[in-house]
């Protein structure tokens, strides 16, 4: 079966004028500068300034030549950092601007979530912009009223469906409209960021409505900077980086091959940091299992850490916390906390250190661990200098249905236990 997107040697070139230094000033500034030349013409009228009629244009390639198919049911994440062309490469599949040069071929209706509203008229009410959506995307008037039902209800909008849409908060906007994309059947759905504006529940109400699209053969093209989203919802991944295609591969190949381009912390640290009674020299954690630049829930790793005691001390306390993608500390721990490692800090000399985290334990998100290092009561001997970042998602092709939603955080895992 031939693919329902083709893309061959596609580029896109904005061009850039700039006059002066007028172009990325202020309005306010702007205008100041305008009345100074034309004071300046009023005062010296056949003096000429190169300057001011000065304009250069700039050809600014936001894509160049991408090649690349995407079949039927594929779920396709498109990954990237700011400026990759994430956007551009959207409004393009979406027909919304044209490209420079190259040809897409797409199979079938497309439906597209760029931005929150993208496609509702504001004076209309919602029950009249359901209508007005499915017109646009090419249904019949009763093909849009058997599904009328189902759009209502997943958005959970019934009590203001007589209301003027530019009443409605950007989260209702929201819900109406992935409501009506995901039920008015396309055989392409193209989505942005815009589900980050919905709240936990509604989230995984989209995420498990696009897995149940993709089971019956609809194709998702998904933008989105949640990995743990994209792990959970993508088949596929195609990596953008300036605007040029690195990768496109397996959704799990594409995410570490992304994860190991962003600078980040890192699994590793050395250097020189502490004060007169114990320096640190390094920190790391064991790699992961597989070769990804990320680990997975049910893996257990291991930080290690290298330090001295140069002048021992009984109150030094050595320990660490992990925190959240928030910077909240959510757990610590410290070395004295295990009553045969009490003493260690009267032993002089080098030590290295080693704790067994169980990656079980942590729901996905993006981790900081922290070297902590005081004298107790008195003195912080490390305060933020040693840092290392991870990453731990789920391996699962579903979202887990939890009440409430996923968070990062700790898991106290399943303890629970009946009455005898």
């Amino acid at each position: 079966m031939p693919p329902i997107v083709k893309v061959k040697n596609l580029s896109k070139k904005y061009s850039i004028s700039h006059q002066g230094a007028d172009v990325h000033g202020s309005l306010k500034e702007n205008l100041t500068n305008y009345g100074r030349r034309f004071l300046q013409r009023l005062q010296h009228p056949f003096k000429h300034n190169p300057k001011q009629s000065q304009q250069t244009t700039e050809d600014f390639w936001a894509l160049q030549d991408l090649s690349f198919d995407i079949q039927e049911g594929d779920r396709l994440a498109i990954l990237g950092r700011n400026g990759a062309g994430k956007s551009t490469l959207l409004k393009l599949l979406s027909r919304i601007t044209d490209p420079t040069s190259g040809s897409i071929q797409i199979r079938g209706r497309i439906a597209c979530l760029l931005e929150v509203g993208t496609g509702f008229h504001p004076e209309l009410t919602g029950r009249e912009n359901i209508f007005l959506n499915g017109a646009v995307m090419g249904m019949s008037y009763e093909e849009i009223k058997k599904k009328f039902d189902e759009i209502v209800a997943f958005a959970d909008v019934e009590k203001f469906l007589d209301t003027p849409i530019k009443r409605y908060s950007s989260g209702m906007y929201m819900r109406l409209g992935f409501a009506i994309a995901a039920h008015l059947h396309t055989e392409l759905l193209i989505i942005d960021e815009v589900l980050a504006v919905g709240d936990m529940q509604f989230q995984e109400k989209c995420v498990n409505k696009i897995n149940e699209m993709g089971d019956q053969g609809s194709t998702v093209i998904f933008v989105s900077h949640s990995i743990n989203s994209v792990l959970s919802l993508c088949t596929t991944g195609l990596f953008l980086e300036k605007g040029r295609m690195v990768s496109h591969e397996p959704i799990k190949e594409c995410v570490s091959r992304y994860v190991r381009s962003c600078p980040t912390a890192g699994l590793h640290w050395e250097g020189d940091a502490g004060d007169e009674h114990v320096r640190f020299y390094h920190a790391k954690l064991k790699k992961p299992v597989s070769d990804a630049s990320y680990f997975t829930q049910g893996e257990k790793t291991v930080l290690n850490i290298g330090a001295e005691i140069v002048k021992p001390h009984a109150d030094i306390i050595i320990g660490f916390s992990i925190l959240n993608s928030n910077n909240q500390t959510i757990a610590r721990t410290r070395l004295c906390d295990k009553e045969e490692y009490q003493d260690l800090s009267l032993i002089q000399g080098q030590h290295n250190l080693a704790f067994e985290l169980d990656l079980e334990l942590f729901h996905p998100g993006e981790y900081q661990i922290r070297l902590d290092c005081s004298l107790l009561n008195t003195k912080k001997i490390l305060s933020d200098e040693v840092f290392l970042k991870f990453a731990v998602y789920s391996e699962n092709d579903k979202i887990k249905k939890e009440r409430g939603g996923q968070k990062d955080g700790i898991s106290l895992g399943n303890r629970w236990q009946l009455p005898a």
